[in-house]
């Protein structure tokens, strides 16, 4: 088989997930030619997949020693240089690449949110030329979304993100749009960004759980539970998600499901010490003091920092008890 050919079956591999196979290839393609600069750029590329960026510098830097104005690879060591935390280098390579090749959105993209990152203010320069150039590059706005995200800055970055979704939205585009709107205060809209991801991929489980919340936050209690237990269903692992569930049915006074779903937290996350506070809460509203007490119990031993809640709920609710004096409260509830 002619590189070439080998070489994309390698790339159809990686688009595939499989990883592993991708690098096992890749290798057995290097012993055969261990100087052919696309191979070293392809190992690259599947180094930093596995998560391994001393490998992918290694292999990029000895890509670029064979082509040193090639743009994808001064992209693949730009990623390198950026996922080792080398924010200066990884500028200068994607720069470079810019250079090398004018018209490929991902090197202008990358400089971009590296500038964003660094709070450099000729970031503007840069997003107004990708806004002239390449308005619809879905993946770049995704990342530039994300850039201003982490600068704090939600409303530029729901602007950047609505722009991706509206050119080819995907579950990620989503996610953050949802995430930007939650910053905003906007929760309903945010819960649509959700359902919009969960339409995209059903199975996304930190979409499923973000719906709920969000829905919960926009006072829809029915929505936000049936979203909840939809979560909850994707992710049986998630204390998060019956802690979330736990609060909506709290919220709509169902008392024996709120409780149910605070144990499920807790079975998950034995640490989980606000689950075990409601926990109390909800069976001392019930009437079941004695559980409550071992409730409260379980979440002060987690977290001192609970009692005053715990003290606040034990003394000021009609099933409680007077307590008079804190200190003997905390020392009945470390016993």
């Amino acid at each position: 088989m002619r590189l070439a050919g080998a070489i994309s079956e390698v790339l159809a591999l990686l688009s595939g997930g499989d990883v592993a196979g991708a690098a096992a290839a890749c290798s057995a393609l290097l012993d055969r030619a261990p100087r052919e600069p696309a191979l070293r750029q392809l190992a690259a590329a599947i180094a930093l997949q596995r998560g391994d960026v001393a490998e992918a510098e290694r292999w990029a830097h000895s890509a670029l020693a064979l082509r040193p104005d090639h743009a994808p690879t001064l992209v693949v060591a730009g990623r390198a240089a950026r996922a080792a935390g080398d924010a200066r280098r990884a500028l200068e390579l994607f720069e470079r690449a810019m250079q090398a090749d004018p018209a490929r959105p991902e090197a202008v993209f990358l400089a971009c949110v590296c500038r964003l990152e660094q709070g450099d203010p000729r970031a503007r320069e840069l997003l107004a030329f990708c806004l002239k150039a390449f308005p619809d590059d879905t993946p770049g706005w995704t990342a530039v979304g994300a850039a201003l995200q982490q600068r704090g800055q939600p409303e530029a970055a729901l602007a950047a993100l609505e722009r991706a979704a509206r050119a080819a939205p995907t579950p990620e585009v989503h996610l953050r749009r949802g995430a930007a709107l939650t910053a905003l205060g906007r929760h309903a809209a945010a819960a649509e960004a959700f359902a919009a991801a969960l339409t995209l991929d059903p199975s996304n489980r930190e979409a499923a759980l973000q719906r709920g919340v969000a829905l919960r936050r926009a006072g829809d209690l029915a929505g936000a539970r049936a979203a909840l237990e939809r979560a909850v269903a994707l992710d049986p692992r998630s204390a998060k998600g019956f802690f979330a569930l736990g609060l909506t049915v709290q919220d709509q006074r169902d008392g024996p499901a709120a409780a149910h779903a605070y144990r499920a937290a807790l079975a998950v996350d034995p640490g989980l010490a606000e689950a075990a506070v409601n926990l109390g809460v909800v069976l001392q509203e019930s009437g079941d003091l004695a559980a409550a007490r071992d409730a409260y119990r379980r979440a002060l031993a987690l977290r001192g920092d609970t009692f005053g809640r715990i003290a606040q709920a034990l003394t000021a609710a009609p099933r409680g008890e007077l307590w008079l004096d804190p200190r003997a409260l905390r020392q009945s509830l470390t016993v």
